[in-house]
């Protein structure tokens, strides 16, 4: 009898090894499969945030940071209960203040039918080549699409996904649906969240059943008139400039300098978008007792103080479709963020919950959009 349990399980084994997957490579495909930028061709390399032609526009350090993932995913279907993705990266796998599985992971979800996002547990092996397998994958809810997000905070060099043999798997083409496009800071980037499907632009995204571009760049989120200009190419339903965790240094960025930024961000993207909503929005840690730092504290308060007056006095001159999204409406604690800054998961919720409350009315409306 043990002879007979032995030889089972050498089958077992045998067999699990014999299983052989189809692998599909979503820089490959034709039509585009890669979701969430603002352009679907003219990249350096295939997983670039801004087109090729930008390098020249922008800054270096700009530059570098719009190569990393943040905000990509790719939508798919298929019928097996298995699924494997494998991938390289270029830059560091983790950070002290974020883990891997932030950095350079990846994020699988899963939508039922009835259009419920589900997230989907994965086993991980960091290394040279990065993989997340994620097995047994239940169909109890009537799985209809998979979503799978991209690392936040590193390059994505080549990528496979794959299913056993027999089973079938379909990308999704990116939809001709307008997105909200969010241009920011760290924060945007993803900074500090455990896993991407947890920064803030991909919980929105999920909320609001649109596509969010991330242009979060970290430090470098300075209302700049080249990326105005490249994010006014993209004809979207909201735009997003959030900024002001960038701009607090007042020997850089004088309330002067950030008024005429503000002004010149609202003029370039209305010359070509006359009642496209834009949304400022404060600093999210410019709140008493979000940390215990006071000299901290009191250069965040001071930027969203600023950005709320301008914001005030381009009210009053009568320009219309601008929104503001407040600190208070934020609603970070002493619980949200991992530094005194950047927030935690806690954070990252609570981010898109007021985002969301401001933005799923504006996606209901119906204005002119040229």
């Amino acid at each position: 009898m043990k002879k007979i349990i032995i030889l089972f399980f050498l089958i077992r084994i045998v067999h699990a090894q014999e299983v052989s997957y189809k692998w599909f490579n979503p820089a490959a495909s034709i039509p585009a499969v890669i979701g969430g930028r603002g352009w679907n061709d003219g990249f350096e390399a295939p997983y670039d945030r801004l087109p090729a032609r930008a390098e020249k526009e922008v800054r270096n350090q700009l530059w570098g940071l719009s190569r990393h993932a943040a905000g990509e995913f790719i939508d798919f279907n298929t019928n097996s209960s298995t699924i494997v993705v494998r991938y390289t990266v270029k830059g560091a796998q983790s950070m002290p203040q974020m883990p891997a599985t932030g950095v350079s992971g990846v994020d699988l979800y899963a939508q039922t039918k009835a259009g419920l996002w589900n997230w989907v547990r994965g086993a991980i092996k960091f290394g040279d080549t990065i993989e997340y397998r994620f097995q047994h994958i239940s169909s109890s809810q009537q799985l209809k699409n998979f979503r799978l997000y991209l690392p936040l905070y590193t390059a994505v060099q080549w990528m496979q996904i794959g299913v056993p043999e027999l089973n079938t798997i379909n990308a999704i083409p990116v939809s001709g649906q307008q997105s909200v496009v969010a241009y920011g800071t760290s924060i945007m980037h993803g900074a500090y969240a455990s896993r991407p499907g947890l920064a803030w632009t991909n919980i929105l995204s999920r909320k609001i059943n649109c596509p969010v571009v991330n242009l979060g760049f970290s430090g470098n989120g300075q209302l700049e008139e080249p990326l105005i200009d490249f994010i006014s190419e993209i004809d979207a339903s909201v735009y997003i400039l959030d900024c002001m965790p960038n701009l607090w240094d007042k020997s850089k960025f004088p309330a002067e300098e950030i008024e005429k930024r503000m002004r010149m961000s609202v003029n370039r993207l209305r010359a070509k978008y006359p009642m496209v909503p834009i949304v400022f929005a404060e600093h999210c840690s410019g709140l008493e007792g979000v940390n215990m730092d006071a000299e901290m504290s009191e250069k965040y308060i001071a930027v969203s103080s600023i950005a709320a007056q301008v914001f005030k006095k381009m009210k009053q001159e009568g320009v219309q479709e601008i929104y503001h999204l407040s600190a208070l409406e934020i609603g970070f604690d002493t619980e949200s963020t991992v530094d005194g800054t950047h927030p935690n998961d806690i954070g990252m919720m609570k981010y898109a919950e007021a985002y969301f409350k401001i933005i799923a009315p504006l996606l209901n409306k119906k204005p002119s959009l040229k």
